[in-house]
């Protein structure tokens, strides 16, 4: 039976690792592994951004704390661009497409702390929202 954990945040600057620690209106989510569980089996995560400022970025997701066996792990989440406005036109429709990444296999401790963070690296583009689902076995 797998078993879940979600949180999402806000990432307001480049180069600043933010914890992923709220979940919609819960504002303190367990970040306790459940019990029982050896291994993160899938990450589904997705990724949108006001692009109020025009430059180019990278989002990369660290799991860390406790819970996660051999060291932090650092995965590429996706990347975002967006160029300025030009007088007199609308913006471009932003759409944002979950992602699935399976079989992940980081192993973890059940019952620990798990620690779930966001960044953008590259241009600043503007404020992002970032929300993760770690699917455990």
């Amino acid at each position: 039976m797998s078993k879940t954990l979600t949180v999402e945040g806000t990432v307001t600057a480049v180069d600043t690792v933010v914890r992923l620690t709220s979940q919609g209106s819960v504002t303190a989510p367990s970040l306790v592994t459940p019990a029982g569980v050896k291994m993160i089996k899938k990450i589904v995560s997705v990724v949108t951004a006001d692009c109020l400022a025009a430059g180019q970025v990278t989002y990369i997701l660290r799991l860390g704390g406790s819970a996660v066996q051999n060291g932090e792990q650092t995965i590429v989440l996706g990347a975002a661009g967006n160029i300025a406005v030009q007088a007199g036109s609308d913006k471009a429709p932003a759409w944002t497409v979950p992602k699935v990444i399976d079989s992940v296999d980081i192993a973890v401790a059940g019952s620990d702390t798990i620690s779930v963070s966001a960044e953008m690296a590259g241009v600043d583009i503007g404020t992002s929202e970032v929300a993760v689902t770690l699917v455990f076995e």
